[in-house]
């Protein structure tokens, strides 16, 4: 069985308190449905925030994760954040599926 590749986008800018809360959904979705694979540009390249000149790069890294990924799950505030709509903007250009949190786990009942 192919299992599609999930992409979950959450607002960061380099908060701690961001980075739990995508800690705390990553290990609901990835513990408790095992049909699908999920990534986390945050878990990925969080390490390498760049701000500034160097958002852009940044945001490009992520998209080119994001290109090999089947779905995009936004989670709550991503219309806040100017990463999450680029995100969102890529995946709509490309034809990748599109989700908010709440509405990918009612879905797939997890």
């Amino acid at each position: 069985m192919n299992k599609k590749l999930v992409y979950v986008a959450h607002p960061f800018g380099g908060k701690e308190s961001n980075r739990k809360k995508i800690d705390m959904i990553m290990s609901d979705l990835v513990l408790n449905d095992v049909k699908h694979d999920y990534v986390s540009p945050i878990h990925n390249y969080g390490y390498v925030y760049l701000t500034g000149d160097d958002y852009q790069k940044g945001l490009d890294i992520c998209l080119g994760l994001l290109g090999h990924c089947d779905v995009l799950v936004l989670c709550e505030g991503w219309n806040m954040s100017r990463g999450c709509k680029g995100e969102y903007e890529f995946a709509d250009k490309h034809n990748i599926k599109i989700y908010t949190l709440d509405l990918w786990k009612t879905l797939n009942r997890i």
